[in-house]
């Protein structure tokens, strides 16, 4: 999907959000006009961070690719809910359950409020250290060799934007804890460029296993499909 359709259809439900939402909020004078603000901050923040990942000129900022890191969230969040309030009350108007604009004014603020704080509980989430998760996998005909070994495997690490230095260091330093036999990185490893990034995953050098620690990437090739490249980040113990 282009970020010029992508940055369209957020607007639209965007728009939907604030249609549903801003004239139920009216019992709170302040409310409303706030959360106005909020949606178009929102809005014009959400497409950001895709455009930081081009590493173009008009990447965003920093604090742009934060803020619409945060908004994605929030906005998925009030989406979800905002869909879920309205299916509700078509239910009660058909039911004949509802009654007066008190429901909708309490259920607008419910929806704001539980989106702000699963957004709020996400993000605490996600800014701590992650944790190390055990997992025995049986392999019938594995050689005695092989019995114990142990891979520490570091996936979705999203370096970038809001995932720097310090929260990489920290993980390093909890994965090298483990002494692991080998350490693989899957998943999504950067989100960025290599000169804006090349600080921020330099820690990973200092990642410590047995047999060395591993990375399966996809880089492009001009001209020519996908193709995967396996690299070694760091040295044996």
């Amino acid at each position: 999907m282009s970020l010029r359709l992508l940055t369209f259809l957020t607007t639209l439900l965007h728009f939907y959000i604030g249609l549903r939402l801003v004239p139920a909020l009216a019992a709170w004078p302040a409310a409303g006009p706030a959360f106005a603000v909020l949606l178009l901050v929102s809005a014009i923040a959400l497409p950001m961070p895709f455009r930081h990942r081009s590493g173009g000129r008009r990447a965003a900022g920093p604090v742009w690719s934060w803020i619409g890191l945060l908004a994605m969230g929030w906005f998925s969040s009030l989406f979800v809910l905002t869909l879920l309030r309205d299916l509700g009350l078509i239910a009660a108007w058909a039911g004949g359950w509802l009654q007066g604009g008190a429901v909708a004014a309490d259920s607008a603020a419910a929806v704001v409020l539980a989106a702000t704080l699963a957004s709020l509980a996400g993000f605490w989430n996600a800014r701590r250290t992650a944790r190390v998760k055990r997992v025995d996998v049986k392999l019938p005909g594995l050689p005695a060799a092989l019995h114990g070994f142990t891979i520490a495997q570091l996936s979705d690490l999203h370096v970038g934007p809001t995932i720097r230095r310090g929260y990489v260091a920290r993980i390093v330093a909890r994965v090298n804890a483990l002494g692991a036999d080998a350490v693989a990185i899957t998943g999504d490893l950067v989100d960025g460029s290599v000169p804006a990034l090349r600080e921020h995953i330099a820690p990973l050098a200092d990642l410590r296993a047995k047999h060395g620690s591993f990375a399966v990437i996809l880089p492009p090739f001009h001209g020519h499909p996908y193709k995967r490249l396996t690299i070694a980040i760091g040295g044996g113990r």
